[in-house]
């Protein structure tokens, strides 16, 4: 099974790679990219893509850590209630039990 899954990944990795090549063999025209009086340095196209999902990977790798953090504290928060209201029940259901055994003696 993991040489299944080893091969599966170099054939979308080599795939992936020659899209990329394509892509940037096509986009190889230079532009520079202007946001009100702020001009950035001239860079072909294909730098551009390369740049802005390279920069989304980061971002979404950073929102989702947080919200895994965040989830994972909920989650060890609500084992720890859940832990102690098991050990409540079963202090109940011991005091119970000898209540019982205690009438019936």
């Amino acid at each position: 099974m993991n040489f299944i899954k080893r091969t599966v990944f170099i054939l979308v990795a080599f795939v992936a790679a020659a899209v990329a090549l394509l892509a940037a063999a096509d986009n190889s025209d230079e532009v520079a990219l202007k946001f009100l009086e702020w001009e950035s340095p001239v860079w072909p196209i294909s730098w551009w893509i390369l740049t802005a999902f390279v920069v989304g990977v980061l971002f979404g790798t950073a929102l989702n850590l947080v919200s895994d953090t965040r989830l994972r504290m909920n989650v060890r928060k609500a084992n720890k209630t859940a832990a102690g209201r098991t050990r409540e029940l079963d202090q109940v259901k011991a005091s119970s039990t000898e209540v019982q055994v205690t009438d019936n003696g």
